[in-house]
């Protein structure tokens, strides 16, 4: 658990290549063991910031709905620039090797800000315009906005089988899905639609494939 101030949160946040980082306001010690509980559950990557903060890294969705269900102000924050590789993903997946790279989407610094309600609204209440400061501790940390890999049949198989339960997993609770604590999973709160009963058969075929008893 790394912990870093607020002004280098926000000064990484603008970075064009930085993950988008979703800021969550007055976490009590009593609310940080409950959230403690989800961001392990659902394998979120988060820092510690100053004033009871808590900043979350990527999975956007997952850290607002965290917010909402416990009545916390949040605030994303992120360069809307995207790029790609000149050559194939499937080359530069390869050997790492592109000769230029092709902006797609460059639209800026955004900020959303949410209320306890999980409304956005038009004023944002974290203060953005701030002295920036070079954030060395991120740096550090190797935090990525997207990467590339290549799958391979019969390569890392079983790896990919547990990123698609993450995902899964992570998509029921934004849903308000049910924690299955046998299996450390979020499943489809209601199996009765044909959509609930395809993702409830998916993630037991994911489990059963593999011989997973549980998620780790």
């Amino acid at each position: 658990m790394e912990q870093v101030s607020l002004q280098e949160v926000i000064s990484y946040s603008k970075q064009k290549e930085s993950p988008r980082i979703t800021v969550v306001d007055s976490i009590t010690d009593d609310e940080f063991k409950e959230i403690g509980e989800l961001i392990s559950r659902l394998k979120l990557l988060f820092l510690c910031v100053p004033s009871n903060r808590l900043a979350f890294i990527n999975n956007v969705d997952v850290a607002l709905k965290i917010a909402k269900d416990f009545r916390k102000k949040s605030q994303v924050m992120y360069q809307d620039f995207a790029k790609r590789p000149s050559c194939s993903l499937v080359n530069y997946a390869l050997t790492g090797y592109t000769q230029y790279w092709i902006t797609l989407r460059d639209n800026g610094y955004i900020v959303k800000a949410y209320d306890e309600e999980g409304q956005e609204t038009q004023q944002e209440w974290l203060n953005t315009n701030i002295e920036e400061v070079t954030p060395s501790n991120l740096y550090k940390l190797g935090l990525k906005n997207f990467e590339i890999s290549l799958g391979i049949r019969g390569i890392g198989s079983s790896r990919n089988s547990n990123n698609e339960i993450l995902k899964l997993s992570r998509y029921h609770y934004i849903h308000n899905g049910i924690y299955n604590a046998d299996r450390n999973c979020y499943y489809p709160r209601n199996v009765t639609t044909p959509k609930g009963k395809a993702d409830y058969n998916k993630l037991e075929k994911l489990f059963k494939k593999w011989g997973f008893q549980r998620f780790h």
